[in-house]
């Protein structure tokens, strides 16, 4: 992967939709974007401002998300989920990222997202050794 990255960014805007509601055990909470929800979009924001970076073999897997959910998205409000790279030793890359309201400053949820970088040799034995423990 590419080293000099610290500060890149990426930026997905996405519509709070019924389905992305807080349903718990198939019952609706709250009828607002869930934590769940926040975390998912965290989670593919972060991975979209590294995946240009990669080289022949690298890949990414997920080690870690810290989310801190301050204020409530409706149903059918825009939110925007920038993800910045705020750190990267070689193989730990960190992402910080918040949500907004899209065109506003209201702070929806902030946090981290860390990913590990391997080859992608070295993802492909872990998936098969998680496989093989199911033919056991």
């Amino acid at each position: 992967m590419k080293k000099d990255i610290i500060g890149l960014e990426y930026t997905l805007v996405f519509t709070v939709t019924p389905e992305m509601a807080a349903i718990l055990d198939s019952i609706t909470i709250h009828p607002v974007c869930s934590t769940v929800t926040m975390v998912y979009f965290a989670e593919v924001a972060a991975r979209k401002v590294i995946e240009p970076l990669f080289e022949h073999s690298d890949q990414a897997i997920g080690g870690g998300i810290t989310l801190y959910h301050r204020q409530m998205a409706a149903i059918g409000e825009s939110v925007a989920m920038k993800a910045r790279i705020h750190s990267f030793d070689g193989k730990v890359l960190l992402c910080e990222f918040e949500a907004t309201v899209h065109t506003t400053d209201i702070i929806l949820c902030n946090g981290t997202q860390t990913q590990i970088l391997l080859d992608q040799s070295t993802v492909d034995d872990l998936i098969h050794k998680a496989y093989q423990r199911i033919t056991l």
